[in-house]
């Protein structure tokens, strides 16, 4: 019953970082709707490709980090909580960078294309109370 404590604890604390999206997103739409966003030089043509890399890498990292770290198995309550905050962090990344690049290219496709590879990354890497009671199990015998 601890580790429910724990994870609800630190649900609680993760949810207001998932509206991080829904802001970005009200920034951006904000913003496209003024006169600067229509008015001013070319956007740069090698920053699409290089924060579209940036925020995939960031997802499939997080996919290797949780891989890495959940290996192991026996996880204590202070991993957990560290791990499950690095993948949420992770999974967030791509929605900044795609405000960035939508203000810097003013384009709002850059922006929803990034939104959903967040979306992805977070259906995929939010860990589950499920997850947390697999990860803190003990190794079983031979195991490494």
């Amino acid at each position: 019953m601890v580790l429910r404590d724990a994870y609800m604890a630190w649900t609680r604390r993760a949810l207001p970082f998932l509206a991080l999206p829904l802001a970005l997103t009200a920034v951006v739409q904000a913003v496209s709707a003024g006169a600067w966003w229509r008015s001013g030089p070319e956007p740069p043509l090698g920053a699409r490709s290089l924060f579209i890399a940036a925020a995939v890498g960031a997802i499939a990292y997080a996919r290797s980090v949780r891989q890495r770290e959940t290996a192991r198995r026996g996880l204590t309550e202070a991993q957990l909580t560290s791990l499950s905050w690095r993948l949420v962090t992770l999974s967030l990344t791509p929605s900044v960078a795609g405000a960035v690049l939508a203000m810097m290219t003013r384009s709002t496709f850059d922006h929803y294309l990034l939104l959903a590879v967040t979306l992805v990354g977070i259906v995929l890497l939010y860990p589950r109370y499920d997850q947390w009671l697999a990860w803190s199990a003990p190794p079983e015998k031979g195991d490494r």
